[in-house]
């Protein structure tokens, strides 16, 4: 299967990098953090696209510049219940919200790909993505679809899915 073989190939190779600034660093950041939980941590069909897990910390953190990706390496909007403060950023704008602070970057995106590796609220995305893998077809589009859940944005998939398309080799 091409995405066994994919996750072996030099990750520098994976992604067009034809920005002349910082974002090709952060793409490769996020990118490696993301090979490595696939490889450490995941069966083979189990995998999270790489491209996908990277689309959406470039949207969630506008390309790592965000305060929460900056102050708490919060690259995903990840909420947290813990009552710690120093586990927490609270935004501006609802203090009610707490969200998580990581200590590194792969902390960051390991913890996104749990959420989605593991909660019931993420079952139909794995689902979908199994079978995709098992015909060796990734369509992004369709996993996309099934992440409606982690944003209340209506304008969230659309986004996603044109970062991918920017990002992605053809």
């Amino acid at each position: 299967m091409n995405h066994l073989c994919a996750t072996l190939l030099l990750f520098c190779s994976s992604f067009n990098m034809y920005f002349d600034d910082e974002r090709n660093d952060f793409v490769q950041e996020i990118g490696v953090c993301a090979v490595e939980y696939n490889a450490y941590y995941t069966e083979p069909e189990q995998r999270l696209p790489i491209s996908l897990v990277v689309a959406i910390a470039i949207h969630e953190s506008g390309w790592g510049t965000s305060r929460f990706a900056l102050e708490g390496n919060n690259y995903f909007g990840m909420k947290t219940k813990s009552e710690d403060p120093e586990e927490y950023m609270i935004p501006n704008e609802n203090k009610k919200v707490r969200l998580a602070k990581y200590k590194t970057t792969c902390s960051s995106v390991y913890a996104f790909m749990d959420l989605l590796s593991k909660s019931k609220k993420y079952k139909g995305f794995r689902e979908k993505l199994m079978t995709q893998w098992f015909l060796d077809e990734i369509n992004y589009g369709i996993l996309i679809k099934t992440l409606n859940k982690y944003s209340k944005d209506k304008l969230w998939r659309k986004s996603i899915m044109k970062i991918i398309e920017q990002i992605e080799v053809k």
